[in-house]
């Protein structure tokens, strides 16, 4: 298998156990491979995340506090939680992927490999106690970086709500595909999102309508 079709992860728990588990589990998978291993975030923070694609971390390790969640450009965070966490639905709002303290290594891959694609992961019954936790209709803050929006980026985020592609933005605001493609990078980076699906999730719960 040729090294840029290998998922590169960095590992975060206080268990060696569970790192030495899900390192031979990954590597099993055929397309995985544990470049960083650490028992703590902040130790994967200080090493850069080893260049890692995906970042796994052992939140029942973390506290009850926030988590510094921001990984370098690309990469993206699969989070394992303890069941009954209130913080699960804040995760995936913030566009992690979340599984159980016990999920296996091949869940791990298939969030991962979802991950990359955009998507958010999670199980059924995590999905549901984050919808019992969350209270439907509250608004956030704007999302950091929203006040720096352009009146034409704020239409193209607005657009990107209702899941339109570069090419559909372009035909609806008048503008090429490759200018809309353009505006919806300058989204992406000025909301510190990981894509554009995470960039619109932040602008929907902040209450976003376009002005």
């Amino acid at each position: 298998m040729e090294g840029e079709s290998v998922i590169r992860f960095a590992l975060a728990s206080p268990s060696p156990l569970v790192r030495a588990g899900l390192a031979t589990g990954l590597a099993a998978q055929g397309d995985c491979e544990v470049v960083l291993s650490a028992a703590t975030l902040a130790e994967l923070v200080e090493a850069d995340y080893g260049s890692a694609a995906i970042v796994v971390v052992d939140v029942g390790a973390e506290g009850d506090g926030e988590l510094d969640i921001a990984a370098p450009a690309g990469a993206r965070f699969i989070l394992l939680s303890a069941d009954a966490d209130e913080r699960v639905g804040e995760w995936l709002i913030d566009g992690c992927s979340v599984l159980p303290r016990g999920a296996s290594p091949a869940e791990v891959a298939g969030a991962a490999r979802a991950a990359l694609a955009g998507l958010v992961a999670t199980t059924p019954a995590y999905a549901a106690e984050a919808l019992r936790f969350e209270r439907v209709g509250e608004r956030r803050p704007l999302p950091p970086g929203f006040e720096t929006l352009t009146r034409r980026e704020r239409q193209v985020l607005a657009a990107m709500s209702d899941g339109l592609g570069n090419r559909e933005i372009g035909g609806a605001l008048g503008i090429s595909a490759h200018t809309a493609k353009f505006h919806v990078a300058q989204i992406i980076a000025k909301l510190q999102a990981q894509s554009r699906a995470h960039a619109v999730a932040k602008a929907l719960r902040a209450g976003f309508a376009d002005a």
